[in-house]
């Protein structure tokens, strides 16, 4: 693994971002943090400070970063507002204590790598970065990813954070406007899209091997993390419905369940428990985590997306349409800001199960049209978020809120990239 070192140019030739994760495994929003290593990287130095090992870490090393250990105890890491468990007091008193220790080793470990900046990649991420911001000396950026309306109390801690961020780059005008109310007037909010490789997520890949399907079947697919947020449940109470129009309707649940905050919810059993309480376990298969993305999303005829709480954006929306496959998502949040109804894919109203279940039986039903939208959806990921330029744009954020005079500039949300309607 490499460990951070001096630059071998001149002094300052290269910015040194410092990420602060709450997060080692590899789910959507660290899959996007390292398209962005790999193409800033080298006009960026990057080090990851990472809480735990886990793939992140090898991955990142590859992608052009180097990375830190600083360990969090699992009493914090754990903690989580979206857990159905409460967090009883004497885990909180737990975590508290902790915390004093966990600060000095950031502390320690940021000014030792002397960044240029800190990005705090993470709602935990963002409160620790806030509280070494002025040990460490450098610009704290949040790297805002999360719908906040479900979460009062992660808004209340951000609100008396905020007042040490110097700006945050959001991945949609969504999440821009769910932080514009927490951080200071003075901190600028870049609003950059993620990044999705259109190369890798492209039309005609082949599909993957265990996705082979007969001429007449129809498949339908919701992909990422296994948690209540994503709404795989309703996708599967739809599932049930459209296989009474539609017997030779098949379904695909990809991903697993990464977090630790919702350890021990059951989620993942849950819904195997219901496809078999609905009668549809023949038809739907868990595939579990996958790194052929690319190729699964080719085995796939419909991509769901039926989120039940607030979604950023959609990472797998992107790529869905990159790879000229249909969507299905929700008509709210970061999703919205990504389909056109009726001509880029299909919009459904959140938690509305029938009207769900009616698009995918109108795709199911109508191959010109999944051909149609397959095709826009393409064209308009490939004009409105092209990679180079969305990287472009991100470092430019970057470099301007590292700049001295970053944090007198105007507050108002700099979009970049994002669809003209």
């Amino acid at each position: 693994m490499n460990r951070t070192e001096a630059d071998s140019g001149s002094p300052g030739a290269t910015r040194h971002i410092v990420v602060l994760t709450t997060f080692a495994q590899l789910g959507g929003a660290e899959r996007s943090l390292l398209e962005l290593v790999r193409r800033l990287t080298p006009e960026l130095r990057f080090t990851l400070v990472l809480p735990e090992d886990g793939p992140l870490a090898s991955i990142a090393c590859e992608a052009g970063a180097s990375v830190e250990l600083v360990r969090w105890p699992h009493v914090l890491s754990g903690l989580g507002e979206r857990a159905r468990r409460r967090i009883g007091p004497i885990a909180l008193v737990r975590a508290a204590a902790s915390t004093p220790g966990v600060l000095a080793a950031l502390g320690r470990t940021i000014r030792r790598l002397e960044p240029d900046a800190v990005v705090t990649n993470g709602i935990k991420a963002h409160a620790l970065g806030a509280l070494v911001r002025r040990s460490s000396g450098a610009p704290l950026i949040w790297y805002a990813r999360e719908g906040l309306e479900d979460r009062p109390r992660s808004r209340a801690v951000l609100r008396l954070a905020a007042a040490r961020c110097d700006g945050a780059i959001a991945i949609s005008r969504y999440v821009a406007s769910e932080f514009r109310p927490l951080v200071p007037p003075r901190a600028p909010i870049y609003v950059v899209p993620n990044i999705v490789d259109l190369e890798r997520f492209r039309p005609g890949l082949r599909a993957a091997a265990d996705l082979a399907k007969a001429p007449d079947e129809i498949r339908f697919g919701v992909v990422g993390a296994l948690t209540p947020l994503k709404g795989q449940d309703l996708f599967l109470d739809a599932a049930a419905r459209v296989v009474r129009e539609i017997p030779r309707a098949r379904f695909v649940i990809v991903g697993s369940s990464p977090y630790r905050t919702e350890a021990g919810l059951g989620y993942e059993a849950a819904l195997l428990e219901q496809a078999r309480t609905l009668g549809i376990e023949s038809q739907v298969s868990f595939l579990g985590t996958r790194e052929d993305v690319a190729s699964v999303m080719a085995g796939l005829d419909v991509l769901v997306q039926p989120n039940r709480g607030p979604e950023g954006l959609g990472r797998s929306i992107l790529e869905a349409m990159a790879s000229a496959v249909p969507v299905v998502v929700v008509d709210r949040w970061g999703p919205r800001e990504l389909v056109r109804d009726g001509e880029t894919g299909l919009l459904v109203p959140p938690l509305d199960v029938p009207a769900l279940a009616e698009r995918m039986l109108t795709l199911a039903r109508n191959p010109a049209l999944r051909a149609r939208l397959g095709r826009a959806g393409r064209a308009w990921v490939a004009a409105e978020h092209d990679p180079d330029r969305l990287a472009a744009r991100c470092r430019d954020a970057l470099l301007e809120m590292v700049g001295a005079g970053a944090s007198r500039r105007d507050a108002g949300v700099k979009e970049m990239a994002l669809s003209r309607r």
